[in-house]
């Protein structure tokens, strides 16, 4: 991951957005299709805790798809519906699931519901691709308000604010809250000053940390209430991010497996965003060995989960030019003139973003000729 990756999936608008709301009990959790993955498990970093003995720490996960919400079984007591254990299900408006027990497990339901501009408005302006932003635009854009989002997340995890305490008090709901969390939308000013003051920092104070410039002064702190947001405070929230994403990478299924490919590349995009947040810590800080720790760590389980998609059935171009150039050991650089292609049409592909005709055949022709001689 030599060189800054545009991530231009994770700033898409899919055609087709609906929420889905959990129901456990009383309790009802919304998440927008936009917040990326859910998890019900036993206890943090599940989204919906149930904290019972028959629950797995990561019990069942859910993504959306085009619209289309999946449930994927990651638990040892199992997912039941309508008696029989299920490894994977489509999850539609009213269903009804057990966990851990096909009887006497806890049920869970779900409502499946289109989304408005009214139904997340009120928390979250989403990330768009507008004609009038150019991709540069607006990879630097999510990368700043990934940073925000980390700092948000370690501070609300110091005070040990829960994700469904601030949903319960009416601050953001929990699917907001995680997008905002991950990079992928920016809280309203109204949101953000309620989250402000429960996290007892100055107001604006969300705000500044998007827009912060490396060259300040005071770069490596932004105070707020009885604490400091420095360089170890930002490899702490990174660290958290990481340690989650390489739980969700323990849980994949075998490369022949269906479902691979899809949840590689969501936890592929995760990756790359938060790359991109320790690498300009890490540039903007000195005497901090702990940045640079965590962002070889995130690199390595990168590198490892690339190499591992790419000898997967349905890899994609960009997880084969991946492998071949670093199997070659070859640069960004040096893979864009062996290509004739740009530096950053490289950095494309390996993202999995859409490319001219032309320079798919030109990387095509590449991989195979890295590719050949081995054989």
């Amino acid at each position: 991951m030599e060189n800054a990756r545009p991530d231009h999936g994770a700033l898409s608008t899919a055609d087709h957005r609906s929420t889905l709301t959990i129901h456990v009990g009383a309790e009802a959790y919304p998440f927008p299709a936009v917040g990326g993955p859910v998890v019900i498990g036993r206890e943090y970093p599940a989204q919906v805790q149930i904290p019972h003995a028959g629950i797995s720490k990561s019990h069942l996960r859910i993504e959306e798809h085009h619209g289309r919400w999946t449930g994927i079984d990651q638990s040892s007591n199992g997912v039941f519906v309508n008696g029989q254990r299920r490894s994977t299900l489509d999850i539609t408006d009213g269903l009804t699931v057990y966990l851990g027990h096909p009887e006497e497990g806890i049920a869970v339901r779900f409502s499946v519901t289109d989304a408005t501009d009214a139904d997340v408005g009120d928390d979250v302006d989403d990330l768009g691709d507008g004609a009038e932003e150019t991709s540069e635009r607006a990879a630097e854009d999510t990368a700043n308000i990934t940073r925000a989002g980390a700092a948000v997340a370690a501070r609300r995890e110091q005070l040990r604010i829960s994700q469904r305490s601030l949903a319960q008090d009416k601050i953001i709901n929990a699917g907001a809250l995680i997008a905002f969390e991950k990079g992928r939308s920016w809280p309203r000013a109204a949101t953000r000053a309620r989250l402000e003051k429960v996290l007892q920092w100055p107001p604006g104070t969300i705000e500044r940390l998007r827009d912060h410039v490396e060259d300040e002064p005071d770069r490596a702190e932004m105070t707020g209430g009885t604490t400091t947001i420095e360089a170890r405070f930002m490899a702490e929230a990174v660290e958290v991010a990481l340690s989650t994403i390489n739980s969700t990478i323990a849980d994949l299924p075998d490369a022949a497996d269906p479902d691979f490919n899809y949840r590689a590349a969501s936890i592929l995009a995760d990756l790359r965003k938060l790359e991109t947040v320790a690498a300009k810590a890490a540039k903007s800080t000195t005497g901090a060995p702990n940045v640079v720790l965590v962002l070889s760590q995130i690199r390595h389980a990168y590198r490892e989960l690339m190499l591992r998609a790419a000898d997967a059935p349905n890899a994609t171009l960009g997880q084969r030019l991946f492998a071949a150039r670093h199997r070659a050991n070859l640069s960004v650089d040096e893979t864009a003139a062996a290509a004739a292609v740009t530096p950053e049409v490289i950095a494309a592909a390996e993202a999995d973003a859409a490319l001219a005709e032309r320079h798919i055949a030109a990387i095509e022709y590449l991989v195979s000729a890295l590719a050949g001689p081995r054989r």
